[in-house]
């Protein structure tokens, strides 16, 4: 019996030991500690660090994992891996990681030590989605109430890392400061505002009526097509689905977007929303071109440089306009 305790103990202390050994800074790491109180329950640990070779077998602290889920007996582990051919493409393309990183903020997705568009929340779009949950006729269990605002209090995330393609210099997993896309895409915003003297704002309130049919302003769709050509006859809804939202307590919903990203709000509770901001839609963009997808558009007749100035002007006025539809639902 001691044996068989020691065996388990040591097995349990040495899996920590070579995770320990491959773990690296995490982006945002100490914020989750910071914020929570002596009372809150708390885990905030540097990031997980798993290297995939040019074969996509991956690896923890240099040892396979398919030798860990050996040694350790846990099933299912040795599965992780990806195509030889899905490395190869992120190689050539010079993706060197992938960050997977839960903050009190949200969860953030960062590739090349830069943050792309993500999930955020705080604690009060949590606890709204339960209630959301619950109106939209889901099953939350008393458990999941409590558990989900815990969220904020946990601080872990996973890097995957994978090779370098020769002459390539390594890639910080976590890029800040003078040349990042967060200081560039707040340097166009700024002066974007500055040339334009006030943040614009469009506002499209949407009244419904019992039959399915809408008005903008006193415009019936019909006729607010007629004025600004905009098909609008795809907003209408059916009866039933306006009755069942009724029956819900669902009375308005509104989709918006502002220089953070992009919210969906029921009742006036906001819900976790998209975040876009801090360089986030930018670095996604590059990348996209990193990868070549800008390159197939010279097959259908357009310049890939041409679309990407086109884009690097047009984001700063996206990101910087506060554009919200409301839809009102009848009572």
């Amino acid at each position: 019996m001691h044996q068989k305790r020691f065996t388990v103990w040591f097995s349990l202390i040495s899996a920590v030991l070579i995770v320990l050994a491959g773990c690296a800074p995490r982006a945002g790491g100490g914020e989750t500690a910071k914020s929570a109180t002596q009372h809150d329950l708390v885990v905030d640990l540097p990031a997980i660090v798993i290297d995939f070779d040019a074969e996509g077998q991956p690896s923890v602290g240099n040892v396979p994992i398919a030798q860990l889920a050996s040694t350790f007996g846990v099933a299912g582990l040795d599965q992780i891996k990806l195509p030889p051919a899905q490395v190869e493409m992120l190689t050539n393309a010079n993706i060197q990681h992938i960050q997977i990183d839960n903050l009190p903020s949200g969860l953030t997705i960062l590739i090349n030590g830069e943050a792309i568009p993500s999930l955020a929340w705080d604690g009060n779009s949590l606890k709204e989605t339960t209630a959301t949950i619950g109106k939209l006729g889901g099953v939350v269990s008393p458990a999941l109430e409590k558990i989900l605002p815990m969220i904020m209090n946990l601080g872990v995330g996973a890097i995957l890392r994978f090779p370098v393609a020769q002459g390539k210099e390594a890639i910080p997993t976590y890029v800040t400061g003078e040349g990042s896309a967060a200081a560039k895409a707040s340097e166009a915003q700024k002066a974007f505002v500055a040339s334009v003297g006030e943040t614009p704002k469009i506002n499209v309130p949407i009244f419904y009526n019992a039959d399915g049919s809408f008005r903008i302003a006193d415009l019936s769709s019909a006729e607010f097509t007629t004025l600004t050509g905009l098909p609008m006859a795809g907003l209408q809804m059916p009866p039933a689905t306006l009755d069942n939202l009724k029956s819900k307590g669902i009375s308005d919903i509104s989709i918006a977007t502002n220089a953070t990203g992009i919210h969906i709000s029921i009742n006036g509770n906001e819900l976790p929303y998209i975040s876009w901001d801090n360089g986030k839609l930018n670095h996604l963009l590059d990348l996209a071109g990193q990868m070549g997808l800008w390159n197939t558009l010279a097959d259908r007749g357009l310049n890939p440089a041409d679309v990407n100035n086109m884009l690097n002007q047009v984001l700063p006025m996206v990101q910087s306009t506060d554009f919200d539809i409301h839809l009102i639902l009848p009572s």
